[in-house]
């Protein structure tokens, strides 16, 4: 009896994968926004932009050093606010990289951002969240 309690705890996370008390017992969670945005330090401005496209603001410093900045904002509160008679909210997140020499040295990633992020993956649980380092 007990085997077969056994088996149906395992068969029951198994069927939940990707669920948190999976991830929990797995050792594993989902990538977060900051994981991804600090993923590119390191990398090419070049590589950022083919892969993220073009940013929509960036500024030159004196010191030759690049700021380049990506915002996205979406609707928080339903879609139908007109229909109701209220004001939308709208959340934005915005992500920033410091390029020296053409390598991304440095980011930041607001608040707004979504915690985890559409193709999110999952990593060890063990991975310390990143904190931004602009």
């Amino acid at each position: 009896m007990r085997r077969l309690s056994v088996v149906l705890v395992c068969l029951a996370l198994q069927g939940c994968a990707g669920s948190p008390l999976s991830n929990l017992v797995s050792g594993q969670r989902y990538q977060t926004t900051s994981d991804i945005t600090a993923s590119w330090v390191g990398s090419p401005e070049d590589d950022l932009v083919l892969s993220w496209g073009p940013p929509q603001n960036s500024h030159m410093m004196n010191n030759g050093s690049k700021m380049i900045g990506y915002q996205y904002s979406w609707l928080t509160n339903g879609s139908r606010s007109e229909e109701w008679g209220y004001v939308p909210d709208y959340a934005l997140c915005e992500q920033r990289f410091l390029v020296e020499g053409g390598v991304i040295t440095r980011w930041y990633s607001s608040g707004d951002c979504p915690k985890r992020p559409k193709g999110a993956k999952l990593i060890p649980a063990s991975t310390p969240v990143p904190r931004p380092t602009l």
